[in-house]
């Protein structure tokens, strides 16, 4: 092989070397524990971001749009997550508001109430104590009853 010839395929070699550089195709995705991850390779999953990099452009514009995609995904799901926990915690306020009004309704229907103590031992209560237990679940009531 003469000079001209390896020349000529080295400056081939480099010329496709570095057009296939200038444009490189980037996936992003976060796994279940919110991990994110970045690979040349297309993942198998289907929720992921394709990011395009290219030397002539800043690839920072296409990252930041992927950026919004993904902390707009987070958010939504951030959301879902506290509507959920507005739900649990309406339908906890909801069982206490009835456990008050349940308890007011038996501390003034009855005269002698029994309770089990910490030793398990039944007791009666004393009027103070029903007149505190009287005072306490009206407290409850006012607080998580919202009706």
């Amino acid at each position: 092989m003469n000079i001209k010839t390896l020349s000529l395929c080295l400056v081939t070699l480099v010329y496709f070397d570095v057009s296939a550089a200038e444009k490189m195709t980037v996936y992003r995705w976060s796994d279940e524990h919110n991990v994110v991850h970045f690979s040349q390779h297309q993942p198998d999953r289907d929720d992921y971001i394709e990011i395009s990099m290219s030397n002539n452009k800043k690839s920072s514009v296409i990252v930041d749009k992927a950026a919004k995609t993904e902390s707009s995904r987070l958010q939504n799901i951030a959301l879902d997550d506290s509507s959920e926990e507005n739900d649990v915690n309406n339908n906890l306020s909801n069982e206490k508001c009835l456990t008050a009004h349940k308890n007011i309704k038996t501390l003034n229907n009855f005269d002698k109430i029994q309770y089990k103590n910490e030793k398990g031992n039944v007791k009666v209560l004393t009027a103070l104590q029903k007149q505190r237990q009287l005072a306490m679940n009206t407290k409850q009531a006012d607080i998580y009853c919202t009706d």
